[in-house]
């Protein structure tokens, strides 16, 4: 089995480092990444045999331009249901940073990011939240941040478990916090929050906690 595309035999939590032009240095950030948090990190040149319960995809942005970026991050979101993606090797103040507008991207590391803020980022990752730098949180808010509005939202038909999960990410709940809290396995939230931001038509959890924040109420 080669470093660069290794099958993944564990249980449990696992990152797969897509990356069309990988090379050795490739594979051995996979391999310090896999020992730093002591769980499963392959290589993969191509989407298709990624795993499809991988818990985070790491999308190699180097030598690529942003139409293959969104082309890769289009596939992604059509066939993984619930994984987490982040963009690696990303540009500064670049085109790059708007694919963190897709639901299914959550996370972006800069080529120049240190070893201890990529191992940070990607704990918080695999624990459910974003991993964003603060000079696009901070754009990000000023760009969608507005006034409490008191109209109601359409009627959306949400099942039990899906507005309970709501609930607990207007909290600031953690995908492991709501699978603790509801004794149900995290490939299973992320399988609700995929559905449930369909149902409510937001792309991501910030946006799903103020539109739990704008309704009146959110009956059981």
């Amino acid at each position: 089995m080669s470093l660069l595309e290794s099958d993944t035999t564990g249980q449990g939590q696992q990152i797969v480092l897509f990356s069309a032009n990988s090379s050795l240095q490739t594979g051995l950030l996979a391999k310090l990444i896999g020992d730093e948090l002591k769980l499963d990190c392959s290589v993969h040149r191509e989407l298709k045999s990624v795993p499809g319960n991988t818990s985070v995809l790491l999308i190699d942005c180097n030598g690529q331009d942003l139409e293959n970026l969104s082309k890769y991050v289009r596939e992604i979101q059509d066939s993984f249901e619930s994984v987490t993606a982040a963009l690696l090797n990303a540009e500064y103040e670049s085109e790059q940073e708007s694919l963190l507008e897709w639901p299914c991207v959550s996370g972006l590391f800069y080529v120049d990011t240190e070893q201890e803020q990529l191992i940070r980022g990607l704990k918080c990752l695999l624990d459910g939240d974003f991993w964003v730098p603060r000079r696009l949180l901070h754009t990000f808010l000023d760009k969608n941040r507005k006034a409490p509005s008191n109209i109601k939202r359409p009627n959306v038909k949400l099942t039990k478990r899906e507005k309970q999960i709501l609930k607990l990410i207007k909290d600031g709940a953690t995908n492991a916090d709501i699978s603790e809290a509801l004794s149900v396995s995290e490939h299973t939230v992320k399988s609700h929050l995929y559905n449930v931001y369909k149902k409510i038509g937001v792309r991501n959890r910030l946006e799903a906690s103020n539109w739990v924040r704008d309704m009146d109420d959110l009956e059981d």
